[in-house]
């Protein structure tokens, strides 16, 4: 009788060690998984919608760091219904729309749970001063983060950019002719530089992101 209490007691324990094993081994692949999983905090998750526009497709972009296919994303949800969902390959799109409103975004990602809010605020420009030699822009920007230029070419001239208080640049990118400069990481309320633009589909984008809020505003210069 005792050895076959005995050999019950090892059974129990052996079962016991393997099931224990077996369970921190699954934490140890979601915990690992976790670490290769989050969302991107360069993600877009304070945004703004242009009063005027009646668009009701803007969206934003959530980046989703360790996945590349839209069939990894599973259980994507949003607590908000105004506000729709898609997944994409290593991303989620969320739809919001023209006007201001909130959501919670959820999924899970090779077992990683993933949440993120997205805000959309009124549109606030962040431009004190924006010019490319003597043309001066900055009114375009009053209600409106796209300004389309009637001048066509800009040889040799200084762009010259200023914005309010709280407002910091963060990168500019110059496209014309088929050629792109960047200019990145510059965290500056100014920014001055000489530049050549000419011929249609010429752009410069000024990216702007405000500390305190956390929007990021992108003014389009369209020649």
């Amino acid at each position: 009788m005792k050895k076959l209490i005995q050999k019950v007691m090892v059974f129990l324990l052996v079962s016991a060690m393997l099931i224990t094993s077996g369970v921190f081994a699954a934490n140890r692949e979601i915990w690992a998984a976790s670490a290769r999983v989050y969302i991107s905090p360069y993600s877009y998750t304070v945004v703004t919608y242009k009063p005027g526009d009646d668009c009701k497709e803007y969206y934003s972009t959530i980046k989703i760091m360790g996945c590349t296919k839209a069939s990894e994303i599973k259980n994507l949800k949003s607590s908000n219904k105004n506000m729709k969902t898609k997944a994409g390959d290593g991303y989620v799109i969320v739809y919001y729309g023209d006007k201001a409103q909130k959501t919670t975004i959820t999924c899970t990602v090779k077992g990683v749970k993933l949440k993120t809010t997205l805000t959309v605020k009124k549109y606030t420009n962040p431009a004190k001063s924006v010019k490319i030699g003597k043309t001066n822009l900055t009114a375009d920007f009053k209600n409106t983060n796209i300004c389309r230029t009637a001048k066509k070419t800009y040889k040799n001239q200084k762009l010259d950019i200023k914005l309010k208080s709280g407002w910091k640049i963060r990168a500019v990118s110059v496209y014309s002719e088929g050629k792109l400069k960047n200019y990145s990481n510059i965290n500056r309320t100014e920014f001055s530089k000489k530049v050549t633009i000419r011929g249609n589909y010429s752009y410069i984008y000024i990216q702007c992101v405000n500390e305190k809020t956390k929007i990021t505003e992108t003014l389009s210069i369209m020649i």
